[in-house]
């Protein structure tokens, strides 16, 4: 259970660090909508969560070991 809870942590922290270093870009291309990132990769993307996240399953991914994400608009503001 403890390693599950590391593995997922590692997860969204690579994930975490990939949209922070490629934020600008990723704002510019996908702007209001969902992204998936897996292995420092853009893996899917779409308007909803859900839509996002049957895009992953067809792939044959587990969903968990994915960070689904929201990109803002330039005019949204998120609070955390």
């Amino acid at each position: 259970m403890k390693q599950d809870i590391i593995h997922e942590f590692k997860i969204l922290e690579a994930g975490s660090s990939f949209i922070s270093e490629k934020a600008q870009e990723l704002g510019k291309n996908y702007s209001r909508k969902f992204i998936a990132v897996q292995d420092n990769k853009l893996i899917a993307s779409g308007d909803s969560f859900d839509e996002v996240i049957n895009k992953v399953k067809e792939m044959g991914i587990d969903p968990a070991s994915v960070l689904i994400e929201y990109m803002p608009g330039k005019e949204e503001i998120i609070f955390y």
